[in-house]
């Protein structure tokens, strides 16, 4: 290729220089939030670990029925219950957290957690089991449904309070 000596060649330069740089921001911008959004998905390590007794209740036609007790916990951002697993065949219920935060009451020393939750697995019976739930402090609510074809076949609500870690 033959240059004429009058013609400037660089008035292609800052053009290109200005798309690669361009280019290379988008894309690192777009891998950032690709990555981000996976790491911030299954971050349960705010509740990892807790242990709470709770009463759970099944609520049928509008009436609740007898009241049971256990323990539920967090581990591995799953939800551990063994009356569920007795009852709906999901003993480990996979979770994400829909809302994460702290808060200090006034006169409180500690931060306070508050924690919304949710997730489902399917059972042996093809049936779809959903878990649902707050924590605000030491205390949880929520429920667990099992539906099949997007009917539900059995609902329960439960209740409880984080019981005390042994020293």
């Amino acid at each position: 290729m033959f240059s004429h000596p009058n013609r400037n060649v660089n008035f292609v330069l800052p053009k290109t220089h200005f798309m690669t740089r361009t280019i290379t921001l988008v894309s690192s911008a777009f891998i950032f939030l690709l990555t981000a959004s996976f790491v911030l998905k299954g971050d349960t390590s705010s509740i990892d670990g807790k242990k709470f007794k709770i009463t759970i209740t099944e609520q049928k036609n509008g009436k609740s029925g007898k009241a049971s007790q256990d323990d539920c916990s967090f581990k591995s951002s799953k939800f551990n219950c063994k009356f569920f697993g007795q009852n709906a065949g999901a003993e480990e219920i996979p979770i994400d957290l829909d809302k994460d935060s702290t808060y200090t009451e006034e006169g409180a020393e500690e931060a306070s957690i508050y924690v919304e939750f949710s997730g489902e697995r399917t059972n042996k019976l093809e049936e779809t089991v959903k878990v649902t739930g707050t924590i605000d402090g030491f205390g949880i609510e929520g429920s667990v449904e099992i539906s099949k074809k997007e009917k539900v076949k059995k609902h329960w609500d439960f209740v409880g309070t984080q019981k005390d870690k042994k020293k």
